[in-house]
């Protein structure tokens, strides 16, 4: 493949309360080898510090910028989240190849954005691409639970032109699936890279009580357009690994049938709900079946980017050296070429 840039890539994060681990999640950035045009931090009313620690970097970065969400409320998972999110996109000065929605409780490891980016530059289909995310479990650090065909809600990176095509993030609990489904269902490719992990600080739904958070997941369940018999067998399964044993399953089936009885909405994409089905189908039949679904994409040529980027001829390891950014360097009318 011939030598040239990485695709462009811009970040947005809603954060809210995270002076505890923010700081790291920035310096994670910071030594990316590929740096992301632009970092657009939504602050969501924190009162711990946060701001003021985005504001001593965004001081001597001024590709980092901090801004306010503006929504006024309880914070939810799903729909607020959603919508700082967007806030955040809207503010974007420079037009990027992929935009990526992050977390400011993360570690991500200084190849992570290079090596995404050379998925989306040789993959053309490739829609949603992410790594695998890892908690801590107050021992070490084990696998998130998430299937292992969904890139992680916290750190999902999207071809810019992906997300135009699914008329961007659904408000909603249950956006990092639909988003998912509704690009597979316009020919886009979802793609985990088990080779690159990401170290998350805060187990998902962490900041709110165990029986919200599963009943808003199965609320969200039903918005998506959940199977019934799929999400029987995803309740059971969840009552019976996580705590509390039983209630969180039937918390969250419980949810999921108030939604259905009452005739809430569901996601304004049939396709995405026609994809999200066959999918189901899929996953029953073979559980029925004791095998594994089949993939939802092909596998990467050549084994994927850990075997890409091995210094040889036309791998691409890290491109130009990237000078580290000062205060005053940067002009927001004009793209740089090594993307910082």
């Amino acid at each position: 493949m011939p030598e040239t840039s990485l695709p462009t890539y811009a970040i947005i994060s809603p954060v809210r309360d995270e002076a505890r681990h923010i700081r790291r999640t920035i310096e994670a950035i910071l030594a990316q080898t590929h740096l992301p045009s632009e970092w657009v931090i939504v602050d969501d009313g924190s009162t711990d510090g946060t701001q003021e620690i985005v504001s001593e970097y965004a001081a001597s970065y001024p590709w980092i910028r901090l801004i306010q969400s503006g929504l006024q409320g309880r914070r939810e998972r799903g729909s607020r989240i959603v919508e700082a999110f967007k806030r955040g996109r809207s503010k974007l000065r420079l037009n990027p190849d992929i935009t990526v929605k992050l977390d400011g409780d993360l570690y991500l490891p200084p190849h992570y954005f290079a090596w995404l980016a050379e998925v989306f530059a040789r993959v053309p289909a490739a829609g949603v691409v992410g790594g695998i995310g890892l908690v801590w479990n107050g021992t070490e650090w084990i696998p998130e639970k998430a299937a292992r065909h969904n890139v992680v809600g916290y750190c999902k990176a999207y071809r810019t032109a992906c997300l135009v095509d699914i008329g961007g993030l659904q408000s909603s609990m249950g956006w990092d699936g639909i988003d998912e489904y509704s690009a597979r269902a316009r020919g886009w490719t979802v793609r985990v890279l088990s080779e690159l992990s990401i170290l998350h600080f805060k187990q998902r739904g962490s900041a709110q009580k165990w029986w919200r958070a599963r009943w808003e997941e199965g609320v969200g369940n039903a918005f998506m357009g959940y199977r019934p018999d799929f999400l029987m067998l995803r309740a059971t399964y969840r009552g019976l690994v996580e705590t509390p044993r039983v209630l969180g399953g039937l918390v969250l089936l419980g949810g999921f049938v108030w939604a259905r009885i009452t005739r809430r909405p569901q996601v304004p994409d049939p396709n995405a709900r026609a994809e999200l089905r066959t999918e189901q189908r899929s996953r029953i039949r073979a559980l029925l079946s004791g095998g594994h679904a089949p993939p939802f994409a092909p596998p990467l040529s050549d084994s994927g980017p850990a075997f890409w980027m091995d210094g040889s001829p036309g791998s691409r390891v890290r491109r130009d050296p990237v000078p580290v950014p000062v205060a005053g360097a940067y002009d927001a009318g004009e793209e740089h070429s090594h993307v910082c």
